[in-house]
């Protein structure tokens, strides 16, 4: 509210009162005298001065050191002059002012300010080409205005993987501001990157409300990322809410080796479906009333792209019945994965694919013995500026008696879309197959997702579903239709994704 206020003060108003009021000559009496944009009090010589100007013949060379003091006193802040003929002949002077090294309202001043340099922070020149070079050069001598961020967007383009931001400060000159691009190494340039977030907030037409809430607090190397579970029926066979807490910390010693703890505590509730299915196969580990993890690992990057993490997953699983046993479900962990990402201008390439393995060990007091393994691969092509061909792959495999948390499930609001997980397999299975290409064009959106979850014992049933949506920034809209369902109908979805 501070900054809109600010912006209208800065913006609005010089424009209003120079559309109703012409500039005022050189001698007219000074009516009035007012300073925008400053919190707080001047120091009192500088504002006796200004005061003193009430009255006094209009002098633009006086005028402009009282702006230049302005400047010395506060030194993020840039000031310009007005001086605006009222209707009796007389000088109103308005000194405007703006804090030039916020992004907001320095970009927002309008074309008041010169650019007298620009500069690039955080990469040599020869990384970036010719022709951006000769076009950020070109800025300078001119107005800021919506050209400087167009080149943003460009420097983001010709540099992949980095963090481009502009920030405006103060030049050598009254009036005059520099332009610097900042230029820093993104989370996928890192050794060792911060976890991704996974905050949701979706809806399911057949699974309902699903919510899942990261708040990552980082500096420097070090992040802590709360997290809020609400009725999460999104990506397990349980319904889970609860909190969890991920602590992580790279450069231990080097900046390929990193650190992560998390610890979680969630409590399930149960769809009727997986209920029933339970009941009619009792081999299948059971329920339970509260899920308690705590998960250290250990991750050293090999290359830049290549990652091989390695830790213990330790899970205590509290019984329904109460006085009965808890189970444990501990298991070592290890994943290697490799991240490569093309870029010529609009068009490039991304790959992702890794390998993850749990496996229990008695080393570790697990009650349950399994071992499962996932292979994941996704392949991600722009060859226009807003065109996007997406293309992932899932396999896995579970031995032995997994927790119900571990078996895997498909038909959500990213696999299988338009079919309910409930209807495939409520309790999951040990065994998965997915792959879905889509296709992206300005936001909309259309896709096909082939797959099949199911028990060694049984054979695979393969199923399809296609549709379209609208995909933009964080936000989706999707209607997907099963293929092979033996009846038809769509199933829509809506929410957000981080």
């Amino acid at each position: 509210m501070r900054t809109l206020t600010l912006l209208l003060v800065l913006v609005a108003l010089p424009l209003t009162l120079s559309a109703q009021e012409p500039d005022a000559a050189e001698g007219s009496r000074i009516a009035a005298v007012r300073v925008t944009g400053i919190r707080g009090d001047l120091s009192p010589g500088l504002q006796d001065t200004i005061d003193a100007l009430v009255g006094t013949p209009l002098d633009w060379g006086t005028l402009g050191v009282i702006a230049e003091r302005i400047e010395a006193e506060r030194p993020r802040v840039i000031a310009a002059v007005r001086a605006l003929r009222t209707p009796e002949g007389d000088a109103r002077v308005l000194f405007l002012a703006a804090v030039a090294d916020d992004e907001e309202q320095g970009w927002n001043v309008n074309g008041r300010y010169t650019i007298e340099r620009v500069a690039i922070d955080g990469v040599p020149d020869t990384d970036i080409s010719q022709a951006l070079r000769d076009d950020l050069q070109a800025l300078v001598g001119t107005r800021v205005t919506t050209q400087a961020r167009r080149l943003t967007e460009r420097l983001r383009a010709e540099l992949p993987g980095y963090d481009v931001d502009r920030r405006v400060s103060r030049g050598t000159r009254r009036g005059q501001v520099v332009v610097t691009y900042e230029v820093r190494k993104g989370e996928s340039m890192r050794w060792v990157p911060f976890a991704p977030i996974a905050t949701k907030f979706l809806y399911h037409q057949d699974q309902g409300w699903s919510g899942l809430l990261d708040l990552p607090i980082h500096g420097g190397n070090i992040q802590v990322t709360p997290r809020l579970a609400f009725d999460n029926r999104d990506d397990l066979v349980e319904e889970y809410s609860g909190i969890g807490l991920r602590l992580e910390a790279r450069e231990i010693g080097s900046e390929r080796v990193g650190l992560t703890l998390e610890a979680s505590r969630y409590d399930p509730s149960w769809h009727a479906s997986t209920l029933a299915a339970l009941s009619a196969n009792p081999r299948i580990s059971g329920l339970y009333d509260t899920r308690l993890t705590v998960a250290p690992s250990a991750t050293v990057a090999l290359t830049r792209r290549l990652r091989a993490t390695a830790g213990v997953s330790v899970t205590e699983l509290e019984p329904v019945v109460p006085g009965a046993s808890s189970q444990m479900a501990s298991a070592f962990t290890a994943s290697i994965g490799y991240r490569q990402q093309w870029r010529q201008g609009a068009r490039g390439h991304d790959l992702e694919a890794s390998v993850s393995i749990r496996s229990a060990a008695d080393a570790l007091g697990t009650d349950l013995d399994y071992t499962r393994v996932v292979g994941q691969g996704l392949f991600r092509h722009h060859w226009r500026e807003r065109s996007t061909v997406i293309a992932t792959v899932n396999a896995g495999r579970i031995g032995g008696q997994a927790p119900l948390f571990e078996r895997f499930t498909l038909g959500d609001s990213s696999t299988l879309r338009g079919w309910n997980k409930y209807d495939i397999a409520p309790v999951g299975g040990d065994r998965l197959f997915h792959a879905s290409v889509e296709y992206r064009y300005q936001g909309a959106a259309f896709f096909v997702d082939t797959g099949s979850v199911w028990q060694q014992a049984a054979a695979s049933d393969m199923k399809v579903s296609t549709g379209f949506g609208y995909h933009r920034d964080n936000f989706f809209a999707t209607l997907g239709f099963p293929l092979n369902a033996d009846s038809v109908g769509g199933t829509f979805m809506i929410g957000v994704k981080f």
